[in-house]
């Protein structure tokens, strides 16, 4: 019987040591959407400050054509409208079906709320109606002085607006109404209004839409939409939410349904390598980028969660600029100053943290090779007198799960996300890190992916379409994948390290010379950059404010003989070629946009050119001047001096 137990225990052992060698890990994989849902009427895109009207994820689509309407208005399932003498609701599964509910005589315009529908007539007169009841019975509520130009009920408040552009609000929980103006500021010329349990949305004549919502916005309205011209064609007149559903009719009585344009691929992507007493994790992010604030916030919930130290966790993001805003963008248009919060904070971080812990929950023993390719996806846009400086390396990360010999793969390359169709430009997407994902599960079977962007602040792609560069770009991560790669093995360690700059805040006259030369504000749109840079700058003065950090962050994670560094900001090509070459005879690969991009992050080379990544950029970013001469050095320096 001993020797019988004895024999099962070797098995157990046997059968688990791979799990624990220094050959084989265990390794999971999630992908979870950050595309956004219907909760968001129209989110703004990130990564273009032109066209200065914006980019907007809104676009619409036909649903069929309205009755003559005078007031139209949507509740939590059903659309209603007004034709001045009657009340009419739609089926809450097909709009172009109406049924007659009950007398409006003179009703001209409506807002619907919990079961109750408020009217406002031709005289003035405010009413409302109790939509439970079989017949409907119009009760005076008062009066109203001057034109109502649009009515709305938001988050249990009636709202209207005159024709000064100022808002009137009641709260419904109340008794009696009591009118007050509103706390925000006025908006001309709206003619619509649409609202529900979380937003006040607003229609100018001029087919501007605008939201109402958190206090990050500090009572302003923030445009989410507009008549483009290439992705939006229709004139807008009237406006209605109805069960998260957002409506828009023509000046043809057409209806249409407000949706999201997009190719459904943005992602948070998780990739859990584990020996027996560690935890690395790499997430790749479809996202422009994110600030070191909310990287924290995320890393602090996984530490809570699921004990992973702020240095075993490595966010990167593409930077595609085809994504809903992230990132603070201070001297941008109010539209991309700040993330929807929503959306960061609750669908953003939650496919993070979902990402990682499933990543961990389905980790499997594996093992890890390592190679690398190369293609020219791009070239350098900022050194053009140094083409050399371009970095064209393609690393590839395979791993296979020993239970059933399936693989995925994690690739990295440099290059900007930027170019597209015009019609794309409006498009949420992944630009060409999603076609090359897609290039690799259509030849491979693989649908374990990841991208982890490179050092591209200063490459633009070679070639004028994504599917061009993301189908090179593929095409040789299949090419690596096919050839003989490098077994990795050994243990893993991971290090976050800052390196500290404090950039002086310039002196209130030179701020002041900056935002008054004519050279400098060569257009409407650099004007306004400057002089709301100069606002942020003459604030950090006002309250003693002399120098502002700037930490780069140096992220690094050795999965035995494979070395991955990720530098914070958009760094440029110089920093990948160097740190390369420090550890000679080894695979090194390096990643920017990693864990924070708040500025770019440039050499002595792009400094002394005064170039875009070495000091344009910073007034973008409302960072109050670039980095010192010799960034580069001390960087480089710090991280040959740490040895990670």
């Amino acid at each position: 019987m001993r020797i019988k137990t004895v024999f099962i225990s070797q098995l157990i052992v046997l059968f688990l040591y791979p799990c624990f060698s220094q050959d084989s890990y265990r390794v999971g994989f999630s992908s979870t959407s950050l595309e956004p849902d219907d909760q968001f009427v129209s989110l703004t895109l990130a990564g273009y400050a032109a066209p200065w009207e914006g980019r907007f994820t809104l676009h619409w689509k036909e649903k069929g054509t309205m009755p003559a309407y005078l007031g139209i208005t949507g509740g939590e399932s059903h659309l209603f409208f007004v034709d001045g003498q009657s009340l009419y609701r739609s089926s809450s599964k097909n709009t172009s079906r109406w049924e007659k509910i009950g007398d409006a005589t003179g009703i001209r315009q409506i807002a619907a709320g919990t079961n109750t529908i408020y009217g406002v007539d031709s005289e003035g007169q405010l009413k409302k109606s109790d939509l439970s009841r079989k017949k409907l019975r119009w009760k005076n509520l008062g009066h109203w002085d001057q034109p109502v130009h649009a009515i709305a009920v938001a988050g249990n408040k009636l709202y209207l607006a005159d024709k000064e552009g100022l808002f009137h609000v009641a709260d419904l929980k109340a008794r009696k109404l009591k009118w007050e103006k509103a706390s925000f500021f006025p908006l001309e010329d709206v003619i619509s209004l649409a609202g529900d349990a979380d937003r006040l949305l607003a229609l100018t004549r001029e087919g501007v839409l605008y939201q109402q919502g958190g206090t990050y916005q500090q009572g302003k309205w923030i445009k989410i939409g507009y008549k483009n011209g290439v992705t939006v064609h229709e004139d807008i007149k009237a406006l209605a939410l109805a069960g998260h559903q957002f409506y828009g009719i023509d000046s043809s009585n057409r209806l249409f349904q407000g949706e999201h344009r997009s190719r459904q691929e943005l992602s948070a992507r998780a990739l859990s390598i584990a020996t027996a007493d560690k935890t690395v994790i790499v997430v790749a992010l479809d996202l422009t980028g994110i600030n070191d604030s909310f990287t924290n916030m995320v890393k602090n919930e996984l530490y809570k969660k699921r004990a992973l130290p702020h240095s075993a966790v490595f966010i990167n993001s593409s930077h595609t600029h085809f994504a809903p805003v992230t990132q603070n963008w201070p001297t941008w248009q109010e539209s991309n100053r700040i993330a929807d919060s929503t959306y960061l904070y609750t669908v953003v971080r939650e496919a993070i943290v979902k990402a990682v812990e499933e990543s961990i929950d389905n980790a499997k023993p594996a093992e890890l090779f390592i190679g690398r390719g190369s293609a020219q996806l791009g070239y350098n846009r900022s050194l053009r007198d140094h083409p050399e400086i371009y970095d064209n390396a393609v690393d590839v990360l395979r791993f296979r799960y020993l239970h059933d010999q399936s693989e995925g793969c994690l690739f990295i390359a440099a290059c900007h996300p930027v170019f597209s169709s015009p019609e794309d430009r409006f498009t949420l997407s992944a630009n060409f890190p999603g076609v090359a994902r897609k290039v690799i599960e259509e030849k491979s079977g693989i649908t374990r992916t990841l991208f982890l962007q490179g050092t591209a602040g200063d490459i633009n792609p070679t070639d004028n379409s994504e599917y061009t560069t993301g189908e090179k770009l593929g095409n040789e991560v299949m090419a690596v994948l096919n050839r003989p790669m490098e077994k990795i093995g050994g243990p893993l360690t991971f290090f976050l390290d800052s390196v500290v700059f404090d950039v002086p805040v310039k002196s209130r006259d030179e701020i002041l010379a900056y935002t008054g030369d004519e050279k400098i504000n060569a257009n409407a749109m650099l004007a306004e950059r400057n002089q709301t840079w100069g606002e942020i700058m003459l604030d950090y003065l006002k309250r003693g404010t002399k120098q502002f950090p700037m930490p780069v962050y140096v992220h690094t994670l050795n999965v035995g003989n494979w070395k991955l560094v990720g530098f914070s900001r958009e760094t440029t090509t110089p920093y990948s070629l160097h740190v390369k070459k420090m550890w000679p005879g080894q695979m090194v690969s390096v990643t920017g946009y990693t864990n924070d991009v708040s500025s770019y992050l440039p050499t002595h080379l792009h400094i002394e050119k005064r170039n875009y990544e070495g000091m344009d950029s910073f007034y973008w970013y409302g960072m109050p001047d670039t980095y010192p001469w010799n960034v580069e050095e001390k960087i480089l320096t710090e991280i040959k001096n740490n040895n990670r």
